[in-house]
């Protein structure tokens, strides 16, 4: 029994406190590690159990800010569409996810964007515009494509 307090007075804290690190490595693969690395992107993950997924907004790396610095600024991003289309929701659900800002306009409900879909060529929904680009339906790669 005197083990067992022993154990839990003494070593658990220490495992407990234990840190970890988040890595990118040239690839773009991340690797979490219990040193830092020599690498000037590893950061420090806060493990903060009150946080929904364990990460607070400071353990993003320095890799991730890039990224989405490219995203905020992104061309123009249009998506003309409607409530019942299925390949819409995945879209929005997409552009949703990937930080990726945009705006919509449904043609059923709104006569303006109905025109403008029109004179985009528009045949089927979604009709996604990037600048001056325009893709008919949806293909994600298709559309990194287009912002890039």
């Amino acid at each position: 029994m005197k083990a067992l307090l022993f154990i839990l007075v003494f070593i658990t804290p220490s495992i407990l406190s234990a840190e970890i690190y988040k890595t990118i490595d040239e690839n773009g693969r991340v690797i979490f590690t219990d040193k830092p690395t020599a690498q000037s992107q590893a950061v420090e993950v806060d493990t903060n159990a009150n946080n929904a997924d364990g990460l607070s907004e400071s353990s993003y790396s320095k890799a991730d800010e890039i990224n989405s610095n490219k995203r905020t600024k992104q061309k123009s991003v249009v998506m003309y569409s409607t409530s019942w289309c299925g390949v819409c929701k995945n879209a929005r659900s997409y552009l949703q996810s990937n930080g990726i800002k945009f705006k919509e306009y449904d043609i059923e409900k709104n006569t303006n964007a109905h025109s403008k879909y029109k004179k985009l060529g528009g045949k089927g929904v979604p009709l996604i515009t990037v600048g001056k680009n325009k893709m008919s339906g949806f293909s994600a790669s298709r559309l990194e494509a287009m912002l890039e």
